[in-house]
């Protein structure tokens, strides 16, 4: 028993070995294929400011080798953004065994909706970019005959930080649906504390906001709460199918 344990261990160390191999693949294909497409992506991660920036403001690299360091690290994250769909489907592959029926089926409902949220989140979050610039931007006035250099790699890692925070965010409603799947939320819990939960996102969007400012904590907590109270509505109907099922399995038993 001991061996057929031992062997059955290590086949899924196998099939693990060979999924993280795939992973990586698809991660160099999609890594290729942005290096193509990376000055598309540059325009349009660079409008929120170009459309907002001040008479006089440049793009400036203050090293030589940045200009190919960004077209590096930008090509990579846009790789990993056309592999996560086949990564996705590896991780499910392996996964997907050891569920039951019942938390497949929850997976795959929950999975589309995760989406969802996310990308409305960084749609969101770039949506908000030029508000957002023309906010920082005000400030420039107090400064006589200064003028606005912008890195362009520091630009764009923040624009790729502000998108993935907002995305982040919006993940609030997955989480607390699998955390009334496995009974550690309520929606009466979540009605009765609900100050406490605003307190938290407010300390979570100061958190997840690289640049720290009241508009963007602003921008991305206001949503999170109408998340929070749509999420009310999305626990107590999970809650609800669990006691049913609960009191369906109690009457059979007497």
């Amino acid at each position: 028993m001991e061996e057929e344990h031992k062997a059955t261990f290590m086949e899924h160390l196998e099939e693990l070995r060979k999924r993280i191999f795939r992973a990586l693949i698809y991660i160099m294909l999609g890594w290729t294929i942005a290096f193509a497409i990376t000055p598309y992506v540059y325009d349009f991660l660079a409008a929120p400011l170009l459309r907002t920036k001040p008479e006089g403001a440049k793009f400036v690299f203050t090293h030589a080798t940045e200009p190919f360091f960004l077209k590096f690290k930008l090509a990579l994250i846009i790789g990993l953004i056309l592999a996560m769909p086949l990564m996705m489907r590896e991780l499910w592959g392996f996964l997907a065994p050891g569920l039951t029926k019942q938390e497949r089926r929850a997976v795959k409902l929950i999975a589309p909706f995760s989406a969802f949220l996310f990308f409305s989140g960084v749609a969101l979050g770039y949506y908000i970019l030029p508000a957002a610039f023309n906010f920082f931007l005000s400030y420039l006035n107090d400064y006589p005959e200064a003028q606005l250099f912008q890195n362009p790699a520091q630009y764009v890692m923040f624009v790729v930080k502000m998108m993935l925070a907002f995305g982040l965010g919006f993940q609030m409603p997955v989480v607390l649906m699998f955390l009334a799947h496995i009974g550690l939320a309520t929606p009466e819990a979540m009605w009765k504390y609900w100050r406490q939960a605003i307190l938290v996102i407010g300390l979570l969007a100061a958190l997840l906001t690289p640049s720290g400012d009241a508009f963007s904590m602003f921008a991305i907590g206001l949503p999170m709460v109408f998340l929070y109270f749509l999420s009310i509505l999305l626990v107590g109907r999970i809650v609800k199918k669990k006691r049913r099922q609960a009191l369906r399995v109690e009457t059979k038993q007497s």
